[in-house]
């Protein structure tokens, strides 16, 4: 995380969307020396042998490293206190989204090859009617502290008004999952009632449901097909009388 400094340009936005107070900035992830080396060598091998392949790699991560290109470097993922401002990693030209209205959706992927576990691929894939959408990943540094604040974000910014709903007998979608006073939903399963469902819980990339006394899971589904997983577990959880952290958020 780098120290809270925006552009003039990243300010305006944040003023002219009511944004509120800036929170953090992350900078894009640097490469590693070895790593760094590496792709120099490969690019200076590929030159050598081959002149338009050894251009075509360079470009190629210059379109995906800052280490490449001072284009990508500038680029800054802005945490405000309502909302935020992204350079998305691909493409150019700011984002900006704000917490009431975001739909989030996140990725996280831990590779493993030849028995060892590879570099953690994060994608958090972030919209809101009228405002666009954007992907981000690990291209900014810190996705385990950037991923949880946005998620806890959404919760704080959109709880009242979910638990509202719920209350006054709505049902709030969150991506294949549909929860209501009733019970929880899904494709291809109707509803389940909550005096019914046994737990609800995350684990190994799948949310998992489990109806009381079957050992068969009643559904499952990949966490990046639900949307605002933390404001979807909180609203369960109130749903279930475990907790009222909607009401608090």
């Amino acid at each position: 995380m780098t120290t809270p400094v925006p552009s003039p340009e990243v300010s305006g936005l944040a003023a002219r969307h009511g944004l509120g107070t800036l929170r953090a900035v992350f900078a894009p992830k640097r490469l590693s020396r070895w790593i760094y080396a590496a792709h120099l060598f490969n690019t200076l091998y590929l030159s050598l042998l081959f002149l338009v392949p050894g251009l075509l790699y360079y470009w190629w991560q210059a379109r995906r490293h800052p280490d490449f290109s001072r284009r990508q470097s500038r680029k800054r993922l802005h945490l405000f206190e309502r909302g935020m401002v992204v350079d998305p990693p691909s493409g150019s030209g700011p984002v900006v989204l704000t917490w009431d209205s975001l739909r989030l959706q996140q990725d996280i992927t831990q590779l493993v090859i030849n028995g060892r576990p590879a570099p953690t691929r994060y994608v958090y894939t972030a919209s809101a009617p009228g405002q666009g959408s954007v992907r981000i990943t690990e291209f900014y540094e810190d996705p385990g502290t950037w991923g949880p604040w946005m998620q806890e974000a959404v919760l704080a910014a959109q709880g009242p008004a979910v638990l509202k709903t719920l209350q006054e007998g709505g049902t709030v979608p969150f991506g294949v999952l549909a929860l209501s006073r009733a019970g929880l939903s899904a494709p291809g399963k109707g509803r389940l009632p909550w005096p019914e469902v046994e737990e609800v819980r995350v684990s190994g990339g799948l949310v998992f449901v489990t109806r009381a006394g079957d050992s068969a899971r009643w559904s499952h589904h990949p966490v990046k097909e639900i949307t605002n997983l933390h404001l979807f577990l909180a609203a369960v959880s109130a749903l279930r009388g475990e907790t009222d952290p909607l009401g608090d958020a």
